[in-house]
């Protein structure tokens, strides 16, 4: 995988200031919660998380490290069940199948949790989480484009790997975000459609 930037966050070493930013983390998530946006206001999560507005800076110097950080532990257990599925993938025959199967579970991940629900709605509008969902596709793509390397070796050009790992990956976002708002039915037909789209290409990779 590609390194990643470094965060604008602070993580604590003491136990003591561990509690505290999980306290702040636990705020801003219930405020984004009920307010249904990321527009926090350091001082309202600085007075829900029960700490001083200047510990609260000490850890996330500005919102968009906030939010930042909220985006990454949401996108925690997607990102790994990603990469566990590319690299548990023997056989590109079955990539169809297996993204298919992986895009279901994502969604009903998203559709369950009201956090990650407000996050995603907020892509489109909110420049903190398009950078911070731009970053992550990229270190998706970048597990996706090592699996295709490896599995096909010789017969593919690694920028062509990456480039279409980037496609997957970018339009993987997009997916589950339109299934989580459409029908189940519907839904079942995108990704079934998406799985198939990708996968050929993959196919005609290897000619």
């Amino acid at each position: 995988m590609t390194s990643s930037p470094t965060p604008e966050w602070i993580e604590p070493t003491q136990a003591r200031s561990k509690k505290k930013v999980r306290q702040i983390e636990q705020a801003a998530r219930d405020l984004l919660l009920e307010t249904g946006s990321l527009d926090l206001k350091m001082t309202e999560v600085a007075k829900r998380a029960q700490v001083p507005v200047g510990t609260l800076y000490q850890f996330f110097p500005s919102r968009t490290a906030l939010v930042q950080k909220l985006f990454a532990l949401e996108m925690r257990q997607i990102d790994e069940s990603v990469a566990e599925t590319f690299f548990a993938i023997e056989d590109l025959t079955r990539f169809g199948s297996q993204l298919e199967q992986l895009l279901h579970q994502q969604i009903e991940l998203v559709q369950s949790d009201p956090a990650m629900m407000v996050i995603w709605g907020s892509a489109v509008v909110d420049p903190v989480i398009q950078d911070a969902d731009r970053i992550n596709t990229q270190q998706t793509a970048a597990v996706l484009a090592e699996r295709l390397t490896t599995e096909l070796g010789p017969k593919i050009d690694p920028r062509a790997a990456h480039a279409t790992a980037l496609i997957i990956c970018h339009l993987w976002s997009s997916i589950i975000r339109l299934c989580a708002q459409t029908s189940e039915d519907s839904a079942k037909d995108i990704v079934r459609e998406y799985a198939k789209m990708m996968t050929g290409h993959i196919h005609r990779l290897q000619s």
